[in-house]
């Protein structure tokens, strides 16, 4: 075991879905050194159950199968509402979905057949998000370092986006932007001279922003690091950030990044 076993971490209900038996079985037997971390509350052989396991059980981790024969993965996402907001850890025998799978607000991604190294590494990753989540962290100095972190000017990053409006094309400095929201196939840019609609994924765009500048907080929210004011710990164990932008923004923190607050 590694070092962040260590770590005093909350246990984690956790739920198993996979259209394979073996494969339930295999999961269960690769999670029992970690017992002190998770708990197995259930299993599910298809999407239509994980929706209703999750939504019954209210998992706080689940290691979701990409492909079964009903729906996939993905959809089952879709289907919860955002307020389960479980952690997910994607299973999948097929290794095209990686990219997909880090952009659906995950934990982790593991190719099967699972290996019990890069298991570990996963599970120190749930550990460290549990010892967040589980208020067993200073997350205020967490967040100090945060909001203190100087600003980089490397050339490769964004310096200002353009939003069409009719014939006309709005140039909008990236220190002008308050934060980013993804909106199905859009993303609207909130920003000091007003709001705005680019084509632009929310996933490419944190490719291209400085990381000294903007944090992605939710799959849905990617927010300007100096925007923030404040955030708040919820009584569920979530958290919330509030901006200094005209509407004075609360911006919700998904489980599955409040790493990123944590390691920056």
């Amino acid at each position: 075991m590694g070092a962040n076993n260590y770590i005093k971490s909350m246990q984690f209900k956790t739920l198993i879905v996979d259209d394979e038996p073996l494969a339930r079985m295999r999961m269960r037997k690769l999670l029992e050194p970690y017992s002190d971390l998770v708990s197995i509350a259930g299993e599910a052989s298809t999407g239509e159950e994980a929706v209703a396991q999750i939504r019954s059980l209210h998992p706080d981790l689940v290691f979701l199968d990409i492909q079964m024969p009903d729906k996939n993965g993905f959809d089952v996402l879709k289907e919860v509402d955002s307020e389960e907001d479980p952690l997910v850890v994607f299973t999948t025998a097929y290794d095209e979905y990686a990219l997909k799978a880090f952009a659906e607000d995950t934990v982790d991604y593991l190719l099967k057949p699972i290996e019990e190294e890069r298991l570990q590494k996963c599970m120190d990753k749930v550990r460290r998000l549990g010892a967040i989540l589980g208020g067993t962290v200073d997350t205020e100095e967490d967040m100090q370092r945060l909001l203190n972190r100087a600003p980089s000017n490397q050339p490769q990053y964004l310096r200002r986006i353009q939003a069409k409006i009719g014939d006309r094309t709005i140039v909008i400095p990236i220190e002008n932007i308050f934060r980013f929201q993804s909106e199905e196939k859009y993303t609207t840019v909130y920003a000091s001279n007003g709001k705005f609609i680019i084509s632009t994924p929310l996933v490419d765009l944190e490719k291209r922003l400085d990381p000294a500048q903007f944090v992605r907080v939710h799959r849905a929210h990617l927010i300007a690091i100096d925007a923030i004011t404040e955030y708040q710990r919820l009584p569920n164990g979530h958290f919330s950030i509030k901006l200094h932008d005209k509407d004075n923004s609360v911006i919700p923190v998904s489980r599955n990044f409040v790493s990123n607050l944590h390691s920056l």
